[in-house]
């Protein structure tokens, strides 16, 4: 993508969505209120500035495997540091794809045009791939914020340009290279519930997360429970919906904001 698009597409305000957000999605969505056993596995896929991340093919070649649907959240540079990867999991109907702002910026503690290029990068690069996949799902018009951080005005944003900000309320913490296979299996087999949406990742730093789907992903099975993308549990049910943002309760995420500029 060269610069001038880029900045014409931050200047228009993003890329252009084919309709305003339903009024249902707007909020900080972190669970769905449905009576389906449905749950949505979700895997983000983070880069920052200066750095290149990595990717968990053995995640995504078992999901694939046993055709266990799955959202991922990709940022913009991720997308631009992995094309053939991202290509992939575009073009794969078991999968959908979110942006995950451009370069895990804390959307925090951006404001303005700062703000506004972490979401707008991220959508144009999306964009772009897509146009060269026109085979691929549909646009999914869903966000999730870096660090899980958001303010009111960066909420805000993110629902204005047509967008649904996806939380969670399953934490894997697989972030947590002490946390073991098992111990991400047994939080996700106590915690679940119909229309739970799982935060985990795919980019390298998920520990131990490959190793733990096979420990749970067929026990919810004998549950009952059927695998989603985020896409699919929102159209099961009414959307849990808050005004912030946060991993389990509300703050516990401020930690982040010393380091998330």
């Amino acid at each position: 993508m060269g610069l001038a698009l880029l900045l014409a597409l931050v200047a228009a305000g993003g890329p252009a969505r084919a309709a305003a957000l339903d009024p249902a999605l707007h909020g900080s969505i972190r669970a769905v209120r449905t009576g389906e056993k449905a749950v949505a596995l979700t895997f983000d896929l983070c880069e920052g500035a200066g750095e290149t991340a990595g990717y968990d093919a053995a995640l995504v070649g078992y999901l694939r495997e046993h055709g266990i649907r799955a959202t991922f959240f990709a940022g913009g540079k991720w997308l631009k540091s992995h094309p053939e990867q991202a290509r992939q999991l575009l073009n794969d109907p078991l999968f959908e794809v979110g942006s995950h702002a451009w370069s895990h910026g804390n959307l925090r503690q951006l404001d303005g045009r700062a703000r506004q290029e972490e979401i707008d990068r991220a959508e144009a690069v999306l964009a772009e791939l897509r146009r060269a996949l026109p085979a691929a799902p549909p646009d999914p018009p869903l966000f999730r914020f870096p660090y899980g951080a958001c303010s009111a005005e960066a909420l805000a944003e993110v629902n204005r340009r047509g967008l649904a900000a996806i939380q969670w309320d399953i934490v894997t913490g697989d972030p947590d290279r002490r946390q073991d296979a098992a111990a991400i299996a047994r939080t996700v087999l106590r915690e679940i519930h119909p229309g739970a949406i799982v935060i985990a990742h795919a980019n390298g730093r998920g520990w131990h997360t490959a190793a733990a789907l096979p420990l749970f992903v067929p026990k919810l099975q004998a549950l009952g429970y059927r695998f989603v993308t985020v896409g699919e549990l929102l159209r099961l049910g009414d959307p849990l919906a808050v005004a912030d943002c946060y991993e389990r309760h509300p703050g516990d995420n401020r930690r982040y904001d010393r380091r998330g500029r």
